[in-house]
């Protein structure tokens, strides 16, 4: 069995026939598509590098020299004052002794003949625990102690109702301080506000009044003043300016356009005083007297460079500016000054000011 098995395995060896192979020619043309394949591959690379390191160079001398673009702009001054708002108010007093059991709705504008009160008469100061005794004399069931709780009294409690009506338009406020009558310039008290003035009472239903006594208010809405006091610097600039504007506390992110009405300078006390006139109605005037406020003047347009890249050459105050590639000194003229920046003239918008000047000549290539 062994032999057969050794005779097929002979025989299968013997089909098999082994012929010399030629090998694998060199190509000449693969090498020279290698070649140009890596010449145009590091040129590509080259290429890369130069235009980073331009773009590269050119970021780091932009940020080393802090260059910036002028911008045009606008430029004002800000100043926070403290003031006092005076307004033209007609108060309207209580007729009769009595209790308020009506009023009209506070804030809105009112015309000539408008009912704004109706008072319960009772012709001496009214009081309910006496309007109790007069009913047990009288033999009247009085209510109980609990129905006199938290209860109002009602039209048929007193002799008489009567009806104030408005005899002149304007704003309804109920916010009284006793200053109603200064209407226009007034500045006392305006450097210490907190200890001079009153303060603000305000009317309400059921509340008790006496005759005379004020009862509510018709404001002028299109017409009031802010009188503030300032030092002589910079109170003299301010009071240069005819129209400024004003935010104030009361209705903060509302610029409101004033009016200067008056001023006068005070060289002894070295101060300033200032009156604005404002027409416009903003919501909450009517309830204050004392007011803090952000007052903007100064307003000019041109453009805004840096403050620390303005400096002076030969007398001239001037700026250094990438004009093509070079350093050239730009003369300009400087018109206001806020923190770190400086509005100039005889500059233009978008020109490439260097900050840092004194890191380069003029004349020097910087590209």
């Amino acid at each position: 069995m062994q032999k057969k098995d050794n005779k097929k395995l002979k025989k299968a060896k013997q089909r098999f026939e082994v012929h010399s192979g030629e090998g694998r020619r060199f190509d000449f043309s693969r090498l020279k598509q290698g070649f140009v394949f890596y010449v145009l591959l590091l040129l590509a690379l080259v290429v890369i590098v130069q235009v980073g390191y331009h773009w590269l160079g050119e970021q780091f001398l932009a940020w080393r020299l802090q260059v910036v673009t002028a911008e045009q702009g606008i430029m004002e001054q800000e100043l926070k004052v403290e003031g006092l708002v005076t307004r033209s108010e007609e108060v309207v007093t209580a007729p009769e002794h009595g209790v308020i059991l009506e009023l009209a709705e506070a804030g809105e504008r009112v015309s000539v003949g408008k009912e704004l009160a109706r008072i319960g008469v009772t012709r001496t100061p009214y009081s309910l625990e006496q309007d109790q005794e007069d009913r047990v004399e009288t033999g009247e069931n009085p209510a109980s102690q609990d129905d006199q709780v938290g209860s109002e009294p009602a039209p048929e409690d007193f002799e008489e109702v009567i009806t104030i009506s408005s005899n002149k338009a304007g704003l309804l406020s109920y916010h009284l301080d006793g200053l109603e009558n200064r209407e226009g310039p007034y500045y006392s008290g305006v450097e210490d506000l907190a200890d001079s003035l009153p303060e603000i009472s305000v009317t309400s239903t059921n509340d008790k009044v006496t005759a005379g006594e004020p009862l509510l208010k018709i404001v002028d809405n299109w017409k009031w003043y802010y009188n503030i006091v300032l030092p002589l610097h910079p109170g003299r600039s301010v009071a240069s300016e005819q129209e400024i504007k004003l935010t104030f506390d009361f209705s903060p992110g509302e610029k409101i356009a004033a009016e200067l009405y008056q001023f006068a300078v005070d060289e002894d006390d070295k101060e300033v005083r200032l009156t604005y006139r404002i027409e416009k109605q903003v919501d909450g005037f009517d309830k204050v007297r004392r007011s803090e406020a952000e007052l903007f003047y100064s307003r000019q347009e041109g453009v805004i460079v840096p403050a620390e890249a303005v400096f002076e050459k030969d007398r001239d105050k001037g700026v250094f500016v990438n004009r093509g590639g070079r350093v050239a000194f730009q003369p300009v003229q400087v018109i206001e000054r806020k923190d770190e920046r400086i509005l100039v003239e005889g500059l233009e918008p978008q020109s490439l000011v260097i900050t840092r000047h004194e890191l380069v000549e003029e004349g020097r290539r910087l590209n």
